[in-house]
């Protein structure tokens, strides 16, 4: 659910990070004079400093002695490839951990001043239909955004926050991505930390033990906030004509009519309850279920528990901690949470245990040929096993007792 973030790293030694093998420092210098530039592009007055990349991460030291951090911690679960996937309670505490390991960070000392929490689903209908039909968020329009790592995006900038909705699919794409579902992803960029600091959250260490769950309801109150034209409204109303333009809310915002404005959105809410396919309704439903999935236990778990017990295939070595209690291999249900929720990590698992036969199968068919190859894959390991040591011989891994 975390994914770009910028922290001030105090009481950290320069020295530290400079000998970090994983990170290579550059200045940043005018090429041309060989001098530390001191003025940015855009004229105003810049601190020098010299800055490295790990994993989709940036590392700043700047030459007063601050040090930062920012990217994304989504990107860096995924080697800083992507975040289409879904990034759990669990890979954030893995992520956490092994910043500490790598860098000799404390998370008490990484003072937050930028946090983005989101959620990546498969909505209702095409993504880019939602997007187009969103208008305002509370009273301020969305804008149309590009930029080349995130892509096209449609946001609403608030004085303390910034509420964005993505096309995830379509970005990534085009950047070479294999993805065969719709991805739309939903966040709130908290901007100004005076949120953040009234749930006692100041830095990485207070946002580990807050719990990524309960950012739920603050999640569904604000998609609940957008004012959305739902194509779908089959009624003879004649004020559907103003309903679905765009210009007609910002207008009466504009001429500041609020009651007017107030008026019609509760005029386009029953409609919409009465005569719809419900669509705002069914996206927040998808929401809600994804974000329950995400941090599924960790109301009732110590986090450093999840961390150290997590749950794998004894065959293909992937996640498994979705499925019973006692599973010790991917079976039917962990194949379909991965076919829903991580169609790369279902691809991947696909070319490994999928033979040609059955590739142009159906996804049920697919599964249980998958279910079936890897229980094969686990029996074949254990009579090679009994092969090397038969019952009658001793060998060094037997829980020896006597």
């Amino acid at each position: 659910m975390v994914d770009f973030i910028k922290i001030i790293i105090k009481d950290q030694l320069h020295s530290i990070l400079e000998a970090n093998p994983l990170l290579d420092f550059y200045d940043n210098i005018n090429l041309s004079t060989g001098e530390l530039k001191t003025v940015n592009r855009y004229g105003n007055k810049n601190t020098p400093f010299k800055n490295a990349f790990y994993n989709g991460l940036e590392f700043i030291i700047y030459d007063t002695g601050t040090i930062t951090l920012s990217g994304s911690l989504h990107k860096y679960w995924n080697d800083g490839a992507h975040n289409f996937n879904d990034f759990n309670f669990e890979a954030f505490l893995w992520v956490l951990k092994d910043l500490e390991n790598k860098f000799k960070i404390q998370l008490e000392n990484c003072i937050l001043k930028c946090l983005e929490i989101g959620i990546n689903i498969i909505p209702p209908i095409a993504t880019n239909e939602i997007l187009n039909y969103c208008f305002l968020h509370k009273t301020l329009p969305f804008e149309y955004k590009h930029n080349s790592d995130e892509g096209k995006y449609k946001q609403a900038q608030h004085s303390q926050y910034i509420i964005k909705i993505y096309n995830k699919a379509l970005h990534y794409k085009s950047k070479g991505f294999e993805i065969k579902t719709e991805i739309m992803r939903f966040e709130i960029k908290y901007t100004k930390m005076e949120k953040l600091n009234n749930l006692g959250i100041y830095n990485l260490n207070n946002l580990k033990n807050y719990g990524l769950y309960k950012f739920k309801n603050e999640l569904l109150k604000e998609f609940n906030n957008i004012l959305f034209y739902d194509n779908t409204i089959n009624s003879q109303s004649r004020s559907l004509s103003n309903y679905k333009n765009p210009l007609f809310w910002t207008e009466l915002l504009s001429y500041n009519k609020k009651d007017l404005f107030n008026y019609h959105r509760k005029q386009l809410k029953n409609l919409t309850a009465r005569s719809s396919d419900k669509l705002q309704f069914q996206t927040t439903e998808i929401l809600s279920k994804k974000i329950d999935l995400l941090n599924i236990n960790t109301t009732q778990i110590d986090p450093l528990t999840i961390l150290s017990n997590r749950v794998v295939c004894q065959v293909t070595k992937i996640n498994i901690s979705m499925q019973k209690d006692n599973s010790v291999l991917l079976s039917h249900t962990g194949l379909k949470h991965y076919y829903k929720n991580d169609p790369k990590v279902f691809e991947q698992i696909k070319r490994c245990y999928l033979s040609k036969r059955w590739s142009s199968s159906d996804y049920e068919t697919q599964i249980k040929e998958i279910a079936h190859n890897i229980r094969n894959a686990k029996s074949n390991q254990k009579r090679k096993q009994d092969r090397i040591y038969p019952l009658q011989q001793i060998n060094m891994f037997s829980d020896l007792s006597f």
